[in-house]
């Protein structure tokens, strides 16, 4: 799948772009769609969307993204299978993999499986090894839980840029203008939020990125009913509405609480927009780039 994009992802795009130059060939990251839990009716939360992924992808190194429906047709085939249908599809030289890849049915095939199959076709099987951060491979699965816990600097040592929601903003309550923080309300789909919390962020529309603060949660204090995702762009009061936005977690500055009054949250979300701009401040010294790469 690809998701999210991390460093070990990047890793294996860049070595599979540096064999491709040498054996005059182009760079195809093959993925699917959507998540292959889907067809089992799986909860599925992603880290990224198929065209952050696309984007995300082609900066990494590949000439080409194709992206395919994961059907109970691919869920039924064998390693072989599989390799043949790659064969059918595209003129393989070499196919790149990492060293815990799996494929085929139930995961029957594994990296030494393909190099089996390589020799076999006539194609070199590449396998990347692990890229490690603090002694641990790189994976989805360890950012996702790393998101899940709020630890959003330490999935970004993982991921090569902060983890980044993007969706549509659509009107909610118009709450955050009443206290005077007028917010962008951000559908996100089926990525993966960010515990309950306030957060210093990027928010980047039309290309341009500008310091923001989020919250994600039900905001209590005036009685929400459900999880949303709601973006203050400091200092400006701009109309997004039906925009594309994407918001970059830098740092979690607190849990979702309860206010006794409106002016008491008002005069919060202040101290907020403060503790935001130190970590802006420290950005400026590690020299941020809002594209992560």
């Amino acid at each position: 799948m690809f998701d999210g994009v991390h460093l070990g992802h990047r890793t294996l795009i860049h070595q599979a772009a540096q064999a491709a130059r040498s054996l005059d060939a182009q760079t195809v990251a093959f993925t699917f769609t959507d998540a292959p839990g889907k067809l089992l009716h799986l909860p599925v939360t992603s880290l990224s969307t198929p065209a952050q992924r696309r984007k995300w992808l082609l900066e990494a190194g590949a000439d080409r993204v194709d992206m395919v429906d994961f059907t109970q047709d691919f869920a039924d085939l064998s390693p072989e299978a599989f390799v043949d249908y790659l064969q059918e599809r595209y003129r393989i030289a070499a196919l790149a993999a990492g060293f815990n890849y799996t494929f085929g049915k139930y995961g029957a095939g594994t990296a030494e499986t393909l190099r089996e199959l390589g020799e076999a076709h006539g194609f070199q099987a590449l396998i990347a090894e692990p890229v490690l951060v603090d002694a641990e491979p790189v994976s989805s699965t360890r950012i996702r839980a790393l998101v899940s816990e709020g630890r959003m600097e330490a999935a970004r040592a993982l991921l090569g840029r902060p983890y980044t929601l993007t969706g549509t903003v659509t009107a909610n309550r118009h709450i955050g203008h009443t206290l005077g923080y007028p917010t962008a309300n951000l559908e996100t789909g089926e990525l993966l939020l960010p515990p309950d919390g306030v957060y210093a962020t990027f928010a980047e529309v039309e290309g341009v990125s500008r310091p923001a603060v989020t919250n994600v949660g039900r905001n209590p204090t005036v009685e929400g009913k459900r999880r949303t995702v709601e973006t203050y762009l400091l200092n400006e009061d701009v109309s997004l509405y039906g925009a594309e936005l994407s918001v970059a977690f830098l740092a979690r500055l607190r849990e979702e609480e309860i206010f006794p009054s409106l002016e008491a949250l008002s005069r919060q979300i202040g101290r907020d927009v403060e503790a935001a701009k130190k970590v802006f401040d420290s950005e400026k010294k590690t020299v941020y780039n809002p594209q992560g790469l």
